[in-house]
C-alpha cells in the first residue's frame, strides 16, 4: 500500500441490506454523508449483486469508492472496470481505478489510465500526482541501505545493502540484483562473523500466481547457495512460499551466522478487509539445519474504527513462537512464547513525505512471553522528483530467558530512481 493512500474510516456497526430500492437508496445516501464507507461498501456491492434493477453508474461509482477506502481492493477494481468499459461514468472512473491498481500492486496497470486522463487535460493534478506515484514503483532503482542492530545481551549487527531493480518494456516482469555485507559480534567472547551475500530475484506480476523466485548465496564465513518460491493464491492478497535459506540472517544470530544454520521454510502471509477493518495474518514453519522445527505465527487485526480520529489507526495482535527444544545459538524458548499486544499508529502523508509513529504494549499468553513495550518511528522525505531518503528508529522491552532483555535498531536508506 502507498504511503499517500488516504485511510478513510467506517464505523463499528454492521448494516443490514433494506428491502425495497427507494430505502435501499436512502440508507446509502445516510451512510455515505455519515463517510461510513465500509457499511456504504458492504450494502452498495450486495445492492448491485441481488440481481434487482441495479443503482445508476454514479451511486455505483461512489459505490466503488467506499469499497476502496475500505480496502476491499479486489471488490473496488470490478466495480471500477466496469464503469469504465461501460458507463457515462468512465472518465470519473478512470483515475480512481488507476490508484487501486497501484495500492494493489499494480502499477504498470495504472499507467495507461493516467495517460488518457492527460490527454484529455494535460493539467490534471490528480493524474499528474498519480503518474509520479507510479513511476516510483516502475522506474529503475537502485537503494542503498544501512542498519545497525544491538540488544542487551551484548548483540551488535551491522548490515549494508546495495540494491537495484528494474522492469522490462511490459513492466510486469521485475528483476532485482542485491549483494549485502553484515559484520556480527557476540560480545564478550565472540564469535564475530563476516557475512558476505548477493541475491537474485525475478517477479512476473502478469501471470496468475505472480511467482516470485529467488536466488541467493553466501560467501562467508562459508560458501552455500540458498533459493525461494512465492506465488499468489486467488484474488486477495495472499501468498504461500518455499525456501531454503540462511537461517543466522534469519535469527539475526551471530552464534547461529557462525555455526553456518541453514533452514527449510514454508510460510503463508496474507490478509482479508471487510466492513469492520484489515486482519492480516503471517505463519512460517522452519525445519532448522541443527534439527530443530520453529513455528511462528502472527495475526494483526486493524479495525476500521477510529476513536482518535482518521489518523490514529488501533489494533490488535497475537504472536507465537514455539519450538523443538532450546539451544544457545539462538533464541529457542523451551516453553514457546505467545503473546497478545494493543497497540497504534500514528500516519501523516504528502505527496514527497511520509511520517509514522506506533507503539505496542503487550502480556503474557504462555510460556516464555512477559509484559513488553515497542515503539518506532519512521520518516520518508523525496528530496527531488528522483531521489528519496527514509530513516527508521525501533526500540523494544520485554523478559527472556528469566531477565530483562531490550533491543533498538536503526535503518538509513537512500533510493536513486533512473
Amino acid at each position: 500500500m502507498t504511503a499517500e493512500r488516504s485511510q478513510i474510516p467506517a464505523s463499528q456497526g454492521k448494516t443490514q441490506l433494506v428491502g425495497t430500492q427507494s430505502e435501499r437508496l436512502k440508507r446509502l445516501e445516510t451512510l455515505l454523508s455519515e463517510e461510513n464507507y465500509g457499511a456504504a461498501g458492504t450494502e452498495g456491492l450486495a445492492w448491485i449483486q441481488s440481481g434487482d434493477e441495479p443503482p445508476d453508474s454514479a451511486l455505483r461509482l461512489k459505490i466503488a469508492n467506499s469499497l476502496a477506502w475500505s480496502n476491499r481492493l479486489s471488490a473496488a477494481i470490478k466495480e471500477y472496470e466496469k464503469l469504465v468499459r461501460n458507463s457515462d461514468q468512465f472518465q470519473n472512473a478512470r483515475i480512481p481505478l488507476a490508484n487501486t491498481y497501484r495500492w494493489s500492486g499494480r502499477a504498470d496497470l495504472s499507467v495507461p489510465l493516467y495517460e488518457q486522463a492527460l490527454e484529455d487535460n494535460e493539467a490534471n493534478q490528480d493524474a499528474l500526482d498519480g503518474m509520479e506515484y507510479a513511476e516510483r514503483d516502475l522506474r529503475p532503482r537502485t537503494t542503498i541501505e544501512w542498519a545497525r542492530d544491538q540488544d542487551s545481551d551484548n548483540l551488535r549487527l551491522n548490515t549494508g545493502t546495495l540494491t537495484h531493480r528494474w522492469r522490462d518494456t511490459t513492466l510486469q516482469q521485475i528483476y532485482e540484483v542485491q549483494t549485502d555485507l553484515r559484520t556480527a559480534h557476540q560480545n564478550p567472547n565472540g564469535p564475530h562473523p563476516r557475512h558476505t551475500g548477493a541475491a537474485m530475484r525475478y517477479t512476473h506480476t502478469g501471470l496468475p500466481l505472480q511467482p516470485e523466485v529467488s536466488i541467493s548465496m553466501q560467501g562467508r564465513p562459508s560458501s552455500r547457495w540458498f533459493a525461494g518460491l512465492r506465488v499468489k493464491l486467488g484474488e486477495l492478497p495472499i501468498h504461500a512460499e518455499i525456501a531454503r535459506e540462511n537461517f543466522g540472517m534469519t535469527a539475526a544470530s551471530a552464534k547461529a551466522l557462525e555455526a553456518g544454520l541453514t533452514a527449510n521454510r514454508i510460510g503463508l502471509t496474507g490478509s482479508w478487509s471487510g466492513e469492520m477493518g484489515v486482519l492480516s495474518g503471517r505463519l512460517n514453519a522452519y525445519k532448522v539445519s541443527d534439527g530443530n522445527n520453529l513455528l511462528t505465527t502472527s495475526i494483526k487485526l486493524a479495525p476500521n474504527w477510529r476513536p482518535l480520529g482518521v489518523v490514529v489507526k488501533p489494533y490488535a495482535s497475537i504472536d507465537t513462537r514455539d519450538l523443538s527444544f532450546n539451544t544457545p545459538n539462538y533464541w529457542s524458548p523451551v516453553e514457546g512464547s505467545g503473546s497478545f499486544g494493543l497497540g497504534a499508529s500514528a500516519e501523516w502523508t504528502e505527496k514527497d513525505w511520509y511520517f509514522v509513529l506506533a507503539g505496542q504494549l503487550g502480556t503474557r499468553i504462555y510460556g516464555d512471553a512477559s509484559d513488553s513495550w515497542s515503539a518506532s518511528i519512521g520518516a520518508q522525505r523525496w528530496l527531488s522528483r528522483n531521489t528519496a531518503l527514509t530513516a527508521t528508529l525501533w526500540g523494544m522491552g520485554s523478559i527472556r530467558d528469566g531477565g530483562g532483555y531490550r533491543a533498538h535498531s536503526l535503518s538509513l536508506k537512500l533510493d536513486r530512481l533512473w
